[in-house]
């Protein structure tokens, strides 16, 4: 069986993660390729023999590019002999609807891997025909709600990561040098959605109370330079290190105190898993998919989403309280073997390709 991908990048992006693990896993299974604008798990890919098309970014809308990524998705199709198309973009899906007129044949798979709120008429669309996976209860509640999609269409899945044979403890000198510091990461891209203003703001006042903080900030993306501005305007350059795009964000996880996510919206989001899975407790936004994961109080804390002064509370506390704290890790890494298995995850996308269910 041959099976085509299609996201919009294969780069740093959870939603890569997981198309990047499918295909590493599955392809001795079933023949798979991915088409995208390319990134840094195309390399990854190459390792595991799984081939990788370069298309346009399937997010532009100007004309002349939508023929050509027809053109190029239709030469893929027709000379890998495709049986599936796995969409994890609402325009790769689209693509494929459009496609699928010319190759009744082919299975449609659509993995929803955040929330949306537009484009109502066009998702419907785009989806039609299609099986459809939701990431998260939040994901699908999303879909039948706000595109009215028949819930006996949706699987739920829930996202995970594997774990490394090996875990290297970072080399980076803060780290080594760490003593007596409290280390406080956030992972993700540098964008609006991931709140990471409201990360800084927070370590900002935390170290009026503790001046052993530091805010570790992994990631990269189109904010980084007013991140930066806003860091030096609030005179914190030595509290706040920007570690850029890391390949070791797992071993960098082991290193920190804690971590914390300030989404302001996700669809169900690994930061938190990958933290479960390495013992380590999380400080997550109060929004649907952080909240379907993190128990506050149980396996992590929930914070009101924007709100600095909530968070900064939250991590006072475990700052603080080292029982607690390690509570909360315990039962993190429960909830990681209990419920976001990495082996379940890929089983059930290997079920989904054979039986489609």
């Amino acid at each position: 069986m041959n099976i085509l991908h299609i996201s919009r990048t294969m780069g740093q992006g959870g939603a890569e993660k997981v198309v990047y693990q499918i295909c590493k896993e599955s392809n001795a299974t079933y023949n798979m390729c991915v088409a995208s604008t390319g990134g840094m798990h195309v390399e990854t890919l190459k390792k595991s023999k799984v081939e990788h098309f370069v298309i346009p970014d399937i997010d532009l809308k100007n004309p002349f590019l939508i023929l050509k990524t027809f053109f190029l998705l239709n030469r893929i199709i027709k000379k890998n002999q495709i049986d599936i198309i796995h969409s994890h973009h609402r325009m790769a899906a689209f693509y494929s609807r459009i496609l699928c007129l010319f190759y009744h044949k082919i299975k449609r798979i659509y993995t929803a891997h955040n929330v949306f709120f537009n484009k109502v008429l066009f998702t419907n669309f785009s989806l039609k025909g299609s099986k459809i996976v939701a990431v998260g209860n939040g994901v699908k509640d999303n879909l039948i709600n706000t595109f009215h999609i028949n819930p006996k269409d949706i699987d739920i899945i829930y996202n995970s990561v594997s774990k490394p044979e090996t875990i290297k403890y970072p080399e980076d000198d803060f780290i080594k040098n760490k003593k007596n510091n409290i280390l406080i990461g956030t992972i993700g891209r540098l964008s609006e959605q991931k709140g990471m203003d409201v990360f800084i703001s927070s370590i900002a006042q935390i170290i009026n109370e503790n001046d052993n903080v530091y805010g570790i900030i992994i990631g990269d993306g189109e904010l980084k330079e007013s991140l930066i501005q806003q860091v030096e305007k609030l005179k914190i350059q030595d509290h706040v290190l920007f570690l850029g795009y890391r390949s070791d964000v797992l071993e960098l996880i082991t290193a920190m105190d804690f971590i914390v996510l300030s989404s302001r919206w996700e669809g169900f989001p690994l930061t938190p898993i990958e933290t479960f899975m390495m013992g380590k407790t999380i400080i997550a936004s109060n929004i649907s998919g952080n909240n379907e994961i993190v128990k506050d109080e149980t396996n992590g804390l929930l914070f009101q989403k924007d709100n600095v002064g909530d968070l900064v509370e939250k991590m006072l506390k475990l700052i603080y309280d080292q029982d607690f704290k390690k509570q909360l890790e315990k039962n993190a890494l429960k909830s990681y073997h209990d419920f976001y298995s990495y082996d379940v995850c890929i089983k059930k996308y290997m079920n989904l390709y054979k039986n489609g269910k």
